[in-house]
């Protein structure tokens, strides 16, 4: 087993994927908690983490996007996560959505200003 999927187990065992539910709209936003950001994902597509950016980028300069499947292990650690029960929801009401949206957006920009 590689680095990128122990790493993605350690994330999944320690709870730090979070599936965020809005009531009573049943919003879904999923989350990773890294070691300083919190990275919103949307498997198994997107991540905001910037392995995830760099190898797009490189891939799809190369040619080679739709030929290779382009993964981070947050995205792994989401995958992990779902396929063994350690998702960790989190219930919002809807009135937080807003907020909870700026907030990430925040923290996206720190992670990729920094």
């Amino acid at each position: 087993m590689g680095e990128p999927m122990e790493r993605a187990e350690r994330i999944a065992c320690k709870r730090a994927v979070k599936l965020h539910i809005f009531m009573p709209s049943n919003r879904k936003i999923w989350t990773v908690v890294g070691s300083k950001y919190e990275y919103w994902v949307h498997p198994p597509h997107f991540c905001t983490c910037k392995d995830y950016y760099f190898r797009t980028r490189a891939l799809m300069i190369e040619g080679k996007e739709e030929k290779e499947k382009v993964s981070c292990y947050h995205l792994k650690a989401v995958e992990v996560a779902e396929g063994s029960g350690m998702v960790d929801e989190v219930h919002f009401d809807d009135d937080e959505y807003d907020g909870f949206i700026r907030a990430l957006i925040d923290m996206i920009y720190r992670g990729v200003t920094s």
